[in-house]
């Protein structure tokens, strides 16, 4: 495709599998992955969680292996196994030595096509998600994270957490999970990538025998955020904690804006480093806070995009302002050459390591895949990122960081004399 990915290779299957490989002769490894156009969007209100319950359930053994004996397989010859659940996709990967590739895609497909979801297996993994819940509820940014998505998301899949809650896993079962995986799991909607050490023709023979005949479905659609999707402005929840939490942000455009490009830039110039605006600002001269730091999310047609950090409760109004006042600075005026150079030689730099390892290789070419229907080409990124003024981004910033249109999320001290109106306020000053 180009010198970052010089080597890529796909292969449809007759039944609608996706077959990617990139070849790097030099590796002594191949990291394989099943990736799933399927996610926590995609779920109804009664079933949240379901997706991550399956993301679980599939390492819990087949016919032919048990857990332990899934795990051994991979890790007694040195490899590495995990999986992930977002809102789009669900990721089942691994990294092995490059002569044990063959079993790889072996227990894999095993776990993808013949997962037993045994009753007990089930009720154990239960407990064990319902610890995961409890982890994060332990944790104030976790919390203030899934407080802004729910209000920024009101009443809609995207804003529940992808793990569920107490009552909707405790009414799964066996049938309600390989129901759900039946019409949610389908070829048109699964790519297995490889990367590393590897013959295009092998993996996909490889494929053809674990996959190829896996019956056509109807890949599964998910409802879309539109105007009727409410957003709060405001989330404020008050608990034994010693800092405030926050989270403040919008809702942007999906993945197929052309802006996204302008945006990746606004981000590495606001809060994405340590030389960023923000972290400067705020940390570094005037010692407000440990960490702060910008995050995009582009889905399908909409997306995030969030300013978090914690800060002493005694200073967080003024915190709270003097981000303000950075957003609202980037918005009025466009950034420096100099700045604008430096916001693109960082995303272009970062972009391009990344792709140094076979994993990251494979993880590209999946999610990739998945979002856009086809191999993105790195040197047309690139190329795009090259081509953003310093006009683009800030009507970006103009558009996105608008307060009208930002959610504030907060986790504050029981003690915190604040009221809304004064979180509200500091935005505007």
């Amino acid at each position: 495709m180009d010198k970052l990915l010089p080597n890529v290779k796909s292969t449809v299957l007759n039944n609608g599998v996706t077959v990617i490989t990139s070849a790097i002769d030099s590796a002594q490894s191949v990291s394989f992955g099943i990736f799933v156009g399927n996610g926590g969007r995609y779920e109804r209100m009664r079933e949240l969680g379901v997706s991550h319950f399956i993301e679980h359930m599939l390492f819990k053994g087949t016919p032919s292996r048990s857990s332990v004996e899934i795990s051994r397989a991979i890790e007694g010859r040195g490899g590495y196994l995990n999986a992930f659940t977002g809102p789009d996709d669900t990721c089942y990967y691994a990294r092995m030595p490059y002569e044990c590739m063959k079993l790889a895609v072996e227990v894999f497909c095993d776990m993808y096509r013949n997962s037993l979801f045994d009753p007990e297996e089930l009720d154990r993994e239960r407990q064990v998600i319902l610890e995961e819940i409890k982890m994060y509820d332990d944790q104030p940014s976790s919390v203030v994270q899934e407080n802004f998505e729910k209000a920024l998301f009101v009443d809609h899949p995207l804003g529940m957490p992808l793990s569920g809650d107490e009552k909707t896993l405790g009414k799964m079962t066996s049938e309600t999970l390989k129901d759900y995986m039946k019409s949610h799991y389908v070829p048109a909607n699964t790519v297995l990538v490889f990367s590393g050490r590897l013959d295009h023709d092998a993996c996909v023979a490889e494929a053809e025998k674990w996959m190829g005949d896996m019956p056509k479905r109807r890949p599964p659609v998910f409802r879309p955020v539109d105007g009727r999707v409410k957003q709060n402005p405001l989330v404020v929840e008050r608990r034994e904690v010693a800092q405030v939490q926050m989270v403040l942000g919008s809702r942007i455009f999906g993945r197929h804006d052309d802006r996204r490009y302008a945006l990746r830039l606004l981000n590495a110039i606001l809060g994405e480093n340590m030389s960023s605006r923000l972290f400067q600002s705020v940390r570094e001269r005037r010692g407000l806070c440990y960490s702060i730091q910008t995050s995009p999310l582009h889905l399908e047609e909409t997306g995030i995009f969030t300013v978090s950090m914690g800060t002493d409760s005694n200073r967080a109004v003024t915190a709270l302002k003097l981000v303000a006042k950075e957003l609202r600075r980037i918005a009025a005026k466009p950034v420096s050459a100099s700045e604008l150079k430096r916001a693109k030689d960082f995303a272009s730099g970062i972009y391009r390591m990344g792709f140094e390892a076979p994993l990251s290789q494979a993880l590209y070419l999946g999610e990739g895949y998945l979002s856009y229907g086809r191999i993105m080409n790195p040197e047309q990124y690139l190329d795009h990122i090259m081509k953003v003024t310093a006009e683009d981004i800030m009507r970006v910033a103009d558009e996105i960081l608008e307060p009208t249109r930002m959610t504030l999320s907060l986790v504050v001290p029981k003690s915190q004399p604040e009221s809304d109106d004064c979180w509200l306020q500091a935005l505007q000053e």
